[in-house]
């Protein structure tokens, strides 16, 4: 098997730290490794991968190249949309053995119960299957997509019934109370010859990679998973984050007595349940409870914890 993690996106849920030049996969958040570099790990030493390739823009072509120098890189002609590039570094892995799609920026504990599912679901993708990874919700999450399985395909896996994406507060309150939902993690796996054969008889277009400037931008998901019947759905019992948002990184990493996650030169006083990320500058709170304050040499932010996802805003309005 193979994996190819996507590393082309450029990150803007998580401004004023993740921006377009140093997006958040090639981001520590004070844990050691960047977040790509944790994906590249997570596969090294599996005994049935046998190559990790990177796919990317020119972009951070460089970038990647420093941080995972073992890797193989593959770079698009142009920044497309995750369709028109898995296409094409299915096309330039010109391989028959199974592949592996994951993004580079999530988080998921353990990893060995993944590798393990993984693994088993092998002989459904040998059989033609395309096979999606679902995670249980935790929560009420509206910006995530999520699959509605049906029933059992065979002892790992399930049909699925429907695709939902980004699903209002209500609906995704009602999914964590059903076992038939889960959030759709934006990994599969798949043999090249039916990713082929379904995109070529879903989107088409997307094979004429010497047309790649004018491909349309198109998600995989909108491009084949929505549309084929070949999906199946494996749940990971698993704990997961897309770490698409500041309160996600405050979920994931470790806190104080006082529920604060800090990094960088903090001192706090009577402050809680809060994420403060600052560089060089002292940052000092007092009297405060439910913020993300994060600190940069170009940018300062300061929100109400809830309210993050829409910073992209703020991002999208920077000169």
């Amino acid at each position: 098997m193979k994996v190819v993690i996507l590393a082309g996106g450029g990150g803007t849920r998580l401004w004023p730290l993740s921006r377009k030049d140093l997006p958040k996969q090639f981001l520590s958040f004070s844990c050691g490794e960047t977040l790509l570099q944790k994906t590249v790990q997570r596969f090294s030493k599996v005994p049935f991968i046998d190559e990790i390739v990177i796919s990317t823009n020119a972009h951070y072509e460089m970038l990647i190249k420093k941080q995972c120098p073992t890797c193989r890189v593959i770079v698009e002609p142009t920044k497309k949309n995750t369709g028109p590039a898995i296409a094409f570094a299915v096309n330039a892995l010109e391989t028959v053995d199974p592949i592996l799609v994951v993004p580079s920026d999530h988080l998921l504990e353990p990893e060995s119960v993944f590798l393990r599912f993984l693994e088993q679901v092998q002989e459904t993708v040998m059989n033609g299957q395309i096979v999606l990874f679902g995670i249980q919700p935790t929560r009420a999450e509206t910006g995530y997509g999520y699959i509605r399985v049906g029933a059992p395909f065979d002892p790992f896996t399930h049909r699925i019934d429907a695709f939902v994406e980004k699903p209002t507060a209500e609906r995704a309150a009602e999914f964590i109370q059903s076992p038939h939902y889960y959030w759709n993690a934006g990994m599969f796996a798949f043999t090249p010859q039916v990713l082929k054969e379904e995109l070529a008889l879903h989107a088409p277009e997307l094979l004429h990679l010497e047309n790649y400037a004018n491909l349309p931008a198109v998600s995989i998901d909108y491009a084949v998973m929505e549309k084929s019947q070949k999906i199946v759905v494996c749940p990971l019992p698993v704990q997961w984050s897309d770490i698409g948002s500041w309160e996600s990184v405050y979920e994931v990493m470790p806190k104080d007595e006082n529920c604060n996650v800090k990094s960088g030169h903090v001192l706090e006083v009577d402050t809680k349940n809060s994420l403060i990320m600052g560089g060089r500058r002292l940052i000092s709170t007092l009297g405060l409870e439910d913020l993300i304050i994060i600190d940069t040499d170009e940018a300062l932010l300061i929100a109400k914890k809830g309210h993050s996802q829409r910073v992209r805003e703020i991002a999208e309005k920077m000169p």
